[in-house]
Formats: C-alpha cells, structure tokens, sequence
C-alpha cells in the first residue's frame, strides 16, 4: 500500500504540538474554578484520572488506526501474499521444540511492521465502516458530526463575543458581534481548504503564545500570593458533593481523538507516536496542575470563571489585555482543526453512501479520466469544506441574535456526544476491530492451500498497552458514569434558572 500522508510529512515534535493545541482547548478557562470547587484532593485526583482515561482511550484509537491499515493493505490485490511470504519463511525458521530463534523472531517482526504500519489516513468513519455495523456508523455519525458542529459553534461564538468585549466595552453596537463574526470566518476558511500540515507554522505560533499565556498566569497567581497570602481556608480537601460539577467540567479536559489520523498519518517516524501523545499529554498536566494549585492557593474559592477575568486590565494592563484575548489565541487555531476533521470524515461519509448506491441496482456507472476523477475530487472538497465552516458560523448567529445561551450547546456536545466520541467510539472501535481483523485474516488464510502449517496471528506493533478487555469495560463504565453525571448538572441547571 501507497503511503497516503496527503501532503507533506512533519516531525514527531510537531505532532506533539497538534495534540497538545488540541487538548488544551476551551476546557482550561473554567478547569480551575471546577478543581478548586472539588477541593484538593478530589480536584487533582480527579484530573490525573481523567488524564489516564483519555490516554488509554487514545492507545485504543492509535491500535484501531493500524488495524484499519492492515485491513486495507491485506484486501489490496497481493496484500495477503506479501505478508505471508514473510511470515512463512520465519516459521520455518522455528527450531526443532518450536521455538523462534533470533532470525525468525527479525523476519515475524518486520512481517508485522509492514503489515500494521500507518501509511494511510483512515478517518474515523472510514474506521467505523471497517468495523461497525449499519447501527453502530449511524450512531458514529451522529455522535461526531453533533460533537464537531456544536464545538465549532461554540469556538466561533466566543472568539467573536471576546473580540466584542474587548473592543466594543460593555455597551457594544448591535452590529458589533457579526463584524468579529465575519472576520473570524475570513480568517479561518482559507486555513480550512487544507489539511493538517498546512497549518503548522500557525500552530507552532499559537502553542509559544498559549504557554506564554498560561505561564504568565501562573506567575501573576504566584505573584498575588507572595503580595497577598493565602487565600485557600475555604478550599476543601474532598467534596464529594462537587462530582457532578467535576464530570461536566474536567471529562473533557483531554479531548484529541478525533482528529488523531490526520495528525499522525503524516509523522515521519512513527515508532514513537505513543511516547510522542504521552509527551503532550503529560505536558498538558503539569500545566493544569500548576494552574490549579497557583490559582486555588491565591483566590480560593473565589477564583473567577473563566480564569482570564482574575487578572483584569484595570489594574494589569497590556498583560491583562493579552490574557483577556486568551480565548481568541487558543480557538482561532482549534477552529480550522475541527473544520478539516468534519470535512474529512463528511467526505468519507459521502464516499460510504456513494458505494452503496453503486451496489443498487439500476445504478450505471459513468467510466471518467484521472482528470476528472481530480476535478470532482477538488470540488467536492471545495463544497465539503463550506458545509463543515458555514452551517456552525451561522448558528452562531442565530444563537446570538436570540439570545441563546452558549452553556446550553456546551452541556448537549460535552455531555453526549462528547463522551461518546473520547470514551465510548474508541472502546468500541477497539474491541470490534480486533474481532474483525482476526475473523478477516483467518479467512484469508483458509483460502490458501499451500500453507503447510497455520500461522499465528500478526502482532499489531501499535496495540495499546492496555490490551486486555477489562480495559475495553472500565472505559465504557467510566463513560456511563460521565453521561450521568453530565446529565445530573444540566437538570439541576435548568431547574435552578
């Protein structure tokens, strides 16, 4: 199989600055209010749970991506017998208990590598047409196209409602919000005709002023306390009542997944891509942990949401006005993200649906030229593209000029689709994807009757350390205790307004 990085390849370094400008999103703004509201030890306990939540459910991602590329490259014509040329030659290098020696070990090894290497990008729908069946794509769709329009209605929003408040004052013109509006619009569509690696000078950019950002915050936090002392007596060590607030706040702290093929089909060495997301997974903690700790030591309880509004301008200045801008640097480079990874996966939707009216009967097939087939190729992921940055633009709109409450959209995202995009498409997608691959391959092999012994099965060089089932249950547990939670807060939420 042909490597398929659609453009040009990037460092693992790189990579790990996709991840970590994904993960650090708009969840940071309100994370330490909600840690300091769950006290000490729940509020740090919960995070580094949550953390390592999100980390296994990435491995499942990462090992579901290389089974997919197997998948392909086996069904590919001579796929099956490039791969056990190789694997029959180690066997029969077994020594005489059976047992491989040093040069069968090399060639079942390199055998596995050529099979489970990430070469091509596969979507998370093309993944979910390869191992779910007709409910479980439909309930994929409906969980990544709801996540991803509502986030991207809400990056939209507060960037826009930021621009307002920082330019217009407290009494701003009608007008106001839809000029931010268009110009953010303006500003991202072209980043969102490319791909990933299109974007990477912005988002190196952003990450150096992201970090410059947070660590300004944690210095003045550090600063405040040294002038003023602790302000932390109110703070609790374990609130239990604070759960459902931890769940609708932190779950989705950790939130990359489903952009995860397109950041690393086109890392150049991808050997290490899971010492590469635990870099920025880590890196991600240690920011949060600081800022939770600096910001819950110097205002206490009283640490304002969003975290931008304890340093006001008034009495910081030009950094209170760099840090109030903060939500404009951290979503201007999500929202083009979002936008590719919903125009990938609606393309790939659409290729799904095209094949099956191509399975109908009466369907003739029109024979077309490579240059056509570019042509339609370029126009679709022209209209694609408008369809993934246009529709969410205008709700927010509509949301705006009604009076529509963003928290609202927030809770219905976060709370479900959300969760089953982070926790319960990845369980899944893993522990089907392992069926499915077994069942193919082994079916592959019944058909060749030259084999003089059975082979074992291949090693997937990506699976996820967290191999066994267990690991597939604990996660679903926790997303059901996440849609509990969540849901328990909107309810009490409403009931309280």
């Amino acid at each position: 199989m042909e490597e398929n990085n659609h453009g040009s390849q990037y460092s693992p370094t790189v990579a790990c600055i996709y991840v970590f400008n994904l993960v650090v999103g708009t969840g940071i703004l309100a994370l330490p209010s909600v840690l300091v509201t769950g006290g000490w030890f729940l509020g740090g306990l919960f995070l580094v749970l949550v953390s390592f939540c999100s980390f296994v459910t990435v491995t499942f991602m990462l090992e579901a991506m290389a089974t997919a590329n197997a998948l392909i490259r086996l069904e590919n014509k001579n796929g099956i017998e490039e791969h056990t040329l190789l694997a029959i030659e180690a066997s029969e290098m077994l020594l005489e208990d059976g047992t491989p020696n040093d040069e069968s070990h090399a060639l079942q090894q390199q055998s596995d590598r050529q099979l489970f290497q990430i070469a091509k990008r596969t979507e998370l729908g093309e993944m979910a047409g390869l191992f779910f069946n007709q409910w479980g794509i439909i309930f994929f769709y409906t969980a990544l196209i709801l996540y991803l329009f509502g986030d991207s209605v809400i990056y939209s929003t507060m960037v826009a409602r930021s621009l307002v408040g920082f330019f217009s004052g407290p009494t701003p013109a009608p007008w106001t919000f839809d000029m931010y509006l268009v110009l953010f619009v303006v500003f991202s569509v072209p980043l969102c005709f490319f791909d990933f690696q299109k974007t990477k000078l912005l988002q190196i950019m952003t990450m150096a002023i992201r970090n410059i950002c947070l660590y300004t915050m944690i210095i003045l936090a550090i600063v405040t306390l040294a002038k003023s002392g602790r302000h932390d007596k109110e703070v609790p060590h374990f609130n239990v009542l604070a759960l459902p607030n931890l769940f609708g706040g932190t779950v989705y702290s950790f939130m990359c997944h489903h952009s995860l093929p397109s950041i690393v089909t086109p890392m150049r060495d991808k050997s290490r891509v899971l010492r590469i997301v635990g870099m920025a997974f880590m890196s991600v903690i240690v920011v949060y942990l600081f800022l939770f700790i600096s910001c819950g030591l110097a205002f206490g309880t009283g640490v304002l949401d969003p975290i931008t509004f304890n340093f006001p301008p008034q009495q910081y200045g030009i950094i209170g006005d760099v840090l109030f801008l903060f939500p404009v640097f951290t979503l201007s480079s999500n929202f083009p993200m979002l936008s590719i990874t919903l125009r990938n996966n609606l393309d790939t939707l659409f290729q799904l649906l095209l094949r099956k009216a191509r399975n109908a009967p009466h369907f003739e097939t029109v024979a077309r030229s490579p240059q056509q087939v570019a042509r339609a190729a370029g126009r679709r992921r022209i209209l694609l593209t408008l369809l993934a940055v246009l529709p969410p633009t205008f709700f927010s709109y509509i949301a705006e000029h009604s009076n529509m409450s963003v928290d609202e959209l927030v809770g219905i995202t976060g709370a479900f689709a959300g969760c089953a995009v982070m926790f319960i498409i990845p369980a899944t997608m893993v522990y089907c994807s392992r069926k499915v691959f077994a069942k193919v391959y082994m079916d592959m092999l019944d058909e060749k009757k030259k084999l003089l012994k059975p082979l074992p099965l291949p090693k997937n060089v990506h699976a996820s350390p967290f191999s066994g089932q267990c690991w597939v249950f604990v996660i679903l547990i926790w997303a059901v205790l996440a849609i509990l939670f969540n849901a328990f807060e909107n309810w009490t939420n409403h009931s309280t307004q």
